[in-house]
């Protein structure tokens, strides 16, 4: 198989990860049942593993980090 050059080193293909190993990885949290909130600010998928939680004005939201949390504060104004 053909090495691919960038500038500085070339790289094999064989370091990429293949279309079927991704969308593998991608589906394994669905089929395991696992548990999945979404985060408020940016609405990507947090596990309980990494979210990060915070109660505003009463009501309890679920993050997918420390950056979306402040962002959500300073757009309500927090």
């Amino acid at each position: 198989m053909e090495d691919y050059v960038d500038d500085a080193e070339p790289v094999k293909k064989e370091q990429f990860i293949e279309e079927d190993d991704l969308d593998a990885s991608f589906m394994k949290g669905y089929a395991d049942d696992e548990k999945m909130d979404e985060c408020a600010e940016c609405g990507s998928a947090v596990n309980d593993e990494k979210k990060v939680s915070q109660e505003i004005e009463g009501e309890e939201y679920v993050f997918c980090s420390d950056v979306c949390l402040n962002e959500f504060k300073e757009s309500i104004g927090d």
